[in-house]
């Protein structure tokens, strides 16, 4: 989730001319990097989605650049396979809840809602993903530069990080969060998930929304799937959990601390290596939008680290990110036995 250095924001300038290249500091404060792909046939597919999403059809592809200019790497899939609209029009409260709430914004991606496609250990669960950034808030900077109340001032959203061949996380995050869905439900899980594309032509939702978002699909708890852009020495995973905070996270804190500590497990039980970087592969914040705002237990999982070359391999694999997403599985499945 950290910004992107100087050498990845001129190989994305190169890539898109047409957009502005920003400095800025970590995920949690400013955005890093505007940076945006080229429109794929998929996003296109996902696009057209919003009005028929019953007759969208799945895909993966590469990124195409039309101007010929080498392309980012990775793929943009659609994600609605088979999912519908969540049952409740999603609302944000762009001032804090003690605020009027507001229609999510047209130009955000829509949320999506997918059933369950077998009986098994998580029937009867609705669970929230937060696949996090778009690929389309570089494209949309002056909008995600607006700052919001979500217990502290925030700006809307980033645009992520990226590893240093150009693969972007928002695209890995969606990616991610598709394969994970696809186990959830397998296993009898309802999935409610924040947003249905990653597209050029959208941007956000903002990070208030999100964290608003499981509570009124009334999902048991949220996962937000990242990747962090930390120091190319350092590898592995870590957790953010929320810290205390009256008003906002003390109906969730303790129970976001114990689904914390089973993605830890999880994820170890899957292969991969906590932090080699941090100090502790939990970390406690206050300043996170997403976790102040929401009112079911919720985590956000740094899976990796774009920036390291052995983690990055495996962001840009397929198999690679088949792996996490049953690291992050194996967390689900953990929390949700022992909750």
């Amino acid at each position: 989730m950290r910004p992107l250095t100087a050498g990845t924001a001129l190989l994305l300038a190169a890539a898109v001319p047409a957009v502005v290249v920003l400095t800025s500091g970590c995920s949690s404060a400013a955005p890093a990097s505007a940076t945006s792909a080229a429109t794929s046939l998929a996003a296109v597919r996902s696009a057209s989605a919003a009005s028929a999403p019953s007759r969208a059809a799945a895909s993966t592809t590469t990124q195409a650049s039309p101007s010929g200019i080498v392309p980012l790497l990775g793929p943009t899939p659609s994600s609605w396979e088979g999912g519908h609209a969540v049952p409740v029009a999603p609302r944000w409260w762009p001032q804090g809840k003690t605020h009027p709430s507001q229609p999510w914004p047209a130009l955000w991606p829509r949320p999506v809602e997918f059933s369950p496609t077998a009986h098994g250990p998580l029937s009867g669960i609705v669970i929230a993903l937060d696949p996090g950034h778009d690929i389309g808030n570089g494209r949309h900077v002056s909008l995600i530069n607006k700052k919001y109340w979500v217990g502290l001032t925030k700006i809307c959203n980033t645009t992520g990080t990226a590893t240093n061949a150009g693969y972007p996380e928002a695209t890995y995050n969606f990616d991610v969060a598709a394969r994970l869905r696809r186990l959830l439900v397998a296993a009898g899980a309802t999935v409610v998930v924040t947003r249905d594309r990653n597209s050029t032509s959208t941007y956000g939702p903002c990070v208030g929304a999100r964290g608003a978002f499981p509570v009124q699909e009334h999902a048991a708890f949220m996962l937000q799937i990242h990747a962090d852009g930390g120091p190319s020495t350092g590898r592995g995973f870590h957790v953010i959990a929320p810290a205390y905070y009256k008003g906002y996270t003390d109906d969730m804190w303790i129970a976001s601390r114990a689904f914390g500590q089973a993605m830890v497990t999880g994820m170890k039980a899957t292969g991969f290596r906590p932090s080699t970087y941090l100090s502790s592969v939990i970390q406690v914040r206050k300043d996170q939008g997403g976790l102040n705002t929401s009112d079911v237990p919720t985590v956000t999982v740094e899976t990796l680290n774009m920036r390291n070359a052995a983690d990055a391999a495996i962001a840009m694999s397929a198999s690679g990110r088949q792996k996490v997403a049953a690291g992050l599985y194996a967390g689900i499945l953990r929390y949700a036995r022992t909750r």
